[in-house]
């Protein structure tokens, strides 16, 4: 359900979001659930500001009770940099509203109910979305980091895996809690939804990286110099696991090996994509000379 647009970006309230406030608003607790709906949007506001000033163009915002989900026109993720600046954005918006509340309630300036759920709310978003998982900002943060050593795709990978790990382990910590008279419906809805994007993202990966090496003649023309970077492989290698290894920002020269180890051909970057593109991802690089 679209709900807002801020500078050309469409809001869209997730689901989930609208259970919560219906819950809160069960219990009269409307005003709070209001308070969450502020806090998520300003911390997605603030995701907007730092991917417009990187010049990074988003489509549209989804927003959860724990932060959202931003839908963005660009390959952000392939700009390692630019990807955690945003994504940090969120977080340390959180932790500079916590603290300007502390001073707010020092001075008495709200109510003390108010003041202390805004903290804790700001708080809450605030960490739990720098945990290490899909779609959240640690999840995206953490790819970024791994993108330069690893690759983009082996980086989503990790970053993936982790991401169900965590689920799992929320999950488990939630029926847990249910044997112990602690259950928490939303815990566990957050667990599956953590553990349902991570398996979206591994799909998505594959398709972004595309869309960027079809593009990447298109930037090197654009900046005139990129770094190259060189992978030595066995002639029998399968195209898909060379693609893996590519990285944002370097063009990569392919040097191919028979089993004695002696170089049989080297291959552009260009030349593996059309490859693939040719005879499909499984097809083994011996197939390309």
């Amino acid at each position: 359900m679209y709900i807002i647009k801020i500078w050309g970006v469409k809001i869209k309230l997730n689901l989930l979001f609208l259970v919560v406030i219906l819950i809160f608003g069960y219990f009269r607790l409307l005003d709070k659930a209001l308070i969450t709906f502020g806090v998520a949007l300003l911390h997605e506001i603030s995701h907007v500001i730092v991917a417009k000033n990187n010049n990074v163009s988003i489509d549209e915002i989804e927003l959860l009770p724990f932060g959202g989900v931003a839908k963005y026109g660009d390959l952000l993720e392939l700009e390692p940099l630019v990807e955690i600046k945003t994504a940090l954005a969120g977080p340390i918006c959180n932790l500079f509203l916590a603290m300007g509340m502390i001073v707010a309630l020092r001075y008495s300036l709200f109510s003390v109910d108010w003041s202390l759920f805004f903290i804790r709310t700001n708080l809450i978003i605030a960490f739990f979305n720098l945990l290490p998982a899909f779609p959240l900002d640690g999840g995206r943060i953490l790819r970024a980091v791994k993108t330069e050593k690893l690759g983009f795709r082996q980086a989503t990978k990790l970053s993936i895996k982790i991401s169900k790990y965590l689920s799992i382990g929320v999950g488990i910590l939630a029926i847990i809690g249910l044997w112990l008279g602690y259950f928490n419906i939303i815990i566990l809805i957050i667990a599956f939804f953590i553990y349902i994007s991570a398996s979206k993202e591994n799909k998505n990966s594959i398709f972004i990286l595309m869309r960027y090496l079809a593009q990447k003649e298109e930037r090197l023309q654009a900046e005139e110099i990129l770094r190259n970077e060189e992978l030595v492989v066995i002639k029998d290698a399968q195209i898909k696991r060379i693609i893996e290894k590519f990285k944002p920002k370097y063009f990569h020269t392919v040097v191919i090996l028979n089993q004695n180890l002696d170089i049989v051909a080297t291959l552009t970057e260009e030349e593996i994509i059309d490859g693939m593109l040719n005879f499909g991802i499984n097809t083994r690089v011996k197939e390309l000379i």
